[in-house]
């Protein structure tokens, strides 16, 4: 996550994005209006959103470091790296807000559209049934319950059943 408050410079936004490439970039929405950082991104075929409410500058490399800078207006005042386990909240915190954010002007839409199957498999999903329950319900298999499932968390962009749910909450609403 990089905010526009402070030290995000075109040097740092370069090293971010070419250690992320193919990776995801939370941007606040000062820096979003930058379009030069989107377009940066796009070019590292990076997956950019915006998220609306506050963000705290952390960088996230993997599911085993979060770096965390020491000064929020000023990145070269050092920062701190945390590794697992003392990064596993900050990479949550990532997700949640992954799936709250939006894409920014100018890309391409993710379609919201849901097969009645998937609305069913959601349903049963957020009402708090397993995958082996999901399938006897449907018919279906348990293997075909958890391809359903990654494909709406590669469709979405979410990483984690958690963050799905949250994303399809709002989609579903």
């Amino acid at each position: 996550m990089l905010t526009g408050s402070g030290g995000a410079d075109s040097d740092l936004l370069d090293l971010v994005l070419a250690a992320a490439e193919r990776g995801r970039l939370l941007l606040d929405p000062a820096l979003a209006l930058r379009t030069e950082s989107i377009e940066r991104a796009a070019r590292h075929r990076v997956d950019v959103r915006v998220h609306a409410g506050p963000v705290r500058q952390m960088l996230l490399f993997d599911d085993r470091s979060a770096v965390l800078p020491l000064a929020t207006n000023d990145l070269n005042a050092g920062a701190v790296v945390l590794r697992s386990p003392l990064s596993a909240p900050y990479g949550q915190l990532f997700e949640l807000m992954w799936s709250d954010a939006r894409t920014p002007a100018g890309s391409a839409p993710h379609d919201d559209t849901l097969t009645s199957r998937e609305t069913q498999v959601i349903g049963l999903l957020l009402d708090g049934a397993t995958d082996c329950q999901v399938a006897a319900r449907l018919g279906m298999s348990t293997r075909t319950v958890r391809a359903v499932v990654a494909q709406l968390q590669q469709r979405f962009g979410t990483r984690s059943r958690m963050a799905l749910g949250f994303r399809l909450a709002r989609v579903t609403d």
